[in-house]
């Protein structure tokens, strides 16, 4: 199994970013993300690419919605090239509220834009390889190569880079089985990925002659490690309570049996704000998270052999967590888990 990281970029200095990636592959992780909320991830990934050399770096995840498919397979192989081939481009459909609220995108039909999307997306760098490219016309995204391009092609250091899929619904599930490289899930235990997740990408595999082996399944963790074990305890209360009230964890909250525990923090959330998330349950922080001393995370990684390929460590940093927190939660993650 993979072990991998995000690197906590919400609140910290853009120029730590670099730091940051190096101090994982340092830890001998496999793999360091990032994720998109208001700053680039690609441009954070740049930082990491120049300040590395081994491990591998990925967008956990992009938002599709706010770029071209071209525009995204340009940027990628731009890391790509920078990275000497490290790139895992993870992409996703993106908030509702804010692709509404941000980038004036409704995101109806979000299967739909996304199997266009990814089928452009491998189009794009085909025609960049080679210049020889079917044409594409789908409802949302089209890709047409122009009748003539005097400025020629682009060097890239792969034909294509993998792409990983962020998926709850089960249809999205399907989808990464059909078209993708990898999953990209968050939260999760072992037994929603092995009885739920797994077998829907599986057979969506199977049917479009592929193996559930050709897909690398990663899942986002949290994780909250300290030698203080109350320390520990207490960075978790407020990640996996936040993490767990949004709307789009709930058919992970229902399949583990804590919706009502998850209410419960909602209706606190209403009066408190995100004081609530002090009350998360031991039992919530238990289920969806690693969390605890070095030796405790370290024992329990074992639960998820043989369930995910790829496990990645997710910091804390949501709100009211400052920069400092966070970079020292990204710290003792790598101390703990050092290969």
């Amino acid at each position: 199994m993979k072990l991998g990281i995000t690197m906590p970029t919400r609140t910290v200095e853009l120029r730590r970013v670099g730091q940051y990636a190096k101090w994982a592959e340092e830890a001998g992780l496999d793999s360091a993300w990032d994720w998109e909320l208001y700053r680039n991830p690609f441009t954070m990934l740049t930082m990491a690419a120049l300040e590395t050399d081994r491990v591998m770096l990925g967008t956990g995840l992009s938002v599709a919605g706010s770029r071209s498919p071209f525009e995204m397979a340009n940027v990628a192989a731009d890391i790509d090239d920078l990275s000497n081939g490290r790139m895992l481009l993870g992409i996703g459909s993106g908030v509702t509220e804010f692709l509404g609220a941000f980038h004036c995108n409704p995101n109806n039909k979000p299967l739909t834009r996304m199997t266009e999307y990814i089928e452009c997306l491998r189009l794009s760098w085909q025609y960049l390889s080679n210049g020889d490219t079917p044409s594409f016309e789908g409802e949302f995204y089209q890709f047409v190569s122009p009748p003539f391009n005097p400025w020629g092609l682009r060097h890239l250091e792969r034909e294509s880079i993998p792409i990983y899929l962020g998926a709850i619904g089960p249809k999205m599930l399907q989808l990464v089985g059909r078209k993708a490289d990898g999953w990209i899930g968050y939260l999760g235990t072992p037994s929603y990925v092995a009885d739920h997740v797994r077998p829907l990408i599986s057979q969506a595999a199977d049917d479009a002659g592929r193996g559930i082996g050709d897909i690398d399944l990663m899942l986002e963790l949290i994780c909250s490690v300290h030698p203080d074990r109350d320390v520990a305890v207490g960075r978790a209360r407020r990640h996996v309570g936040f993490y767990v009230s949004h709307p789009s964890s709930d058919p992970i909250v229902e399949f583990a049996g804590l919706s009502d525990e998850v209410n419960e923090l909602r209706m606190r959330m209403m009066t408190e704000g995100l004081s609530a998330f002090e009350n998360c349950s031991d039992k919530l922080i238990e289920t969806f998270s690693l969390t605890g001393t070095p030796d405790e995370v370290a024992a329990r990684l074992s639960d998820w052999e043989g369930i995910v390929d790829h496990l990645v460590l997710h910091t804390p940093y949501v709100p009211p967590f400052t920069a400092q927190d966070s970079e020292d939660s990204y710290r003792q993650i790598c101390a703990a888990l050092s290969r």
